[in-house]
């Protein structure tokens, strides 16, 4: 069966995903390429102890689907040479991350938001909840990416250089020493299941960085469709 991807606007997310609609689902694109090391400093990401005021935007636009009342960034401007973004701390984690180099024409506006899905901070869809990640160890963080402009997308690589990446602080501690991440896809028959990322990323202190080099076979960021991740980690 051949399944596809829920695509939707989403940076470099540099979070988000962070790194979103009514529009047509996505084609799901294959899980290939590889993870790779961070390009960004987690320290630079995270060397000032102010956080900014929460901002939310759980309603649709700018959120479509399932709407997350964690923290919200709905107005981060994409460029064809990328764009980053950082979250205000939510339930103790902070999502900072960077789009790298994409297809964008002028300039296009993504809205990324996170949520734990504890305390009902993700709603319903259609009546349906939101799938869980149920992964090894623990998943503590989800986020969702939604491009909000008329064009599609897509992600072009170059050098060095990550197409998304996520830096994530959680001031409690990370459920674990090792963590990965998925996105979740939707398959020809309407079944909602997760697509896990190959690569292990290893958490330093409470930090962990989750970087993508590669573009992944027929990935694109489509117009208001939701792009969801999550993130688990573990102990060997």
């Amino acid at each position: 069966m051949r399944s596809h991807m829920i695509r939707a606007g989403i940076a470099a997310i540099a979070a988000t995903v962070a790194l979103a609609a009514c529009a047509s689902h996505g084609l799901v694109p294959s899980s290939s390429g590889g993870l790779g090391q961070s390009a960004l400093s987690p320290t630079a990401l995270n060397d000032s102890l102010a956080q900014p005021a929460v901002t939310t935007c759980a309603k649709t636009p700018p959120q479509y689907w399932w709407l997350f009342k964690g923290s919200c960034d709905p107005h981060i401007t994409l460029k064809s040479t990328g764009a980053s973004f950082k979250l205000a701390q939510y339930d103790s984690i902070t999502v900072n991350g960077s789009i790298g180099k994409n297809t964008t024409k002028g300039m296009a506006t993504i809205t990324l938001a996170d949520a734990t899905d504890t305390n009902g901070d993700i709603t319903k869809w259609k009546g349906k909840v939101f799938p869980k990640y149920l992964a090894r160890g623990k998943t503590f963080i989800y986020a969702v990416a939604v491009n909000q402009s008329t064009q599609t997308i897509k992600p072009v690589t170059g050098g060095n250089k990550p197409i998304l990446q996520y830096v994530i602080t959680d001031t409690k501690g990370l459920p674990g020493k090792s963590c990965g991440v998925a996105l979740l896809t939707e398959e020809t028959n309407g079944k909602f299941v997760w697509a896990p990322f190959p690569g292990t990323f290893t958490a330093k202190g409470n930090t962990v960085t989750i970087t993508q080099y590669a573009v992944p076979h027929g990935f694109e960021i489509p117009p208001k469709t939701p792009l969801y991740f999550g993130v688990n980690c573990w102990n060997a």
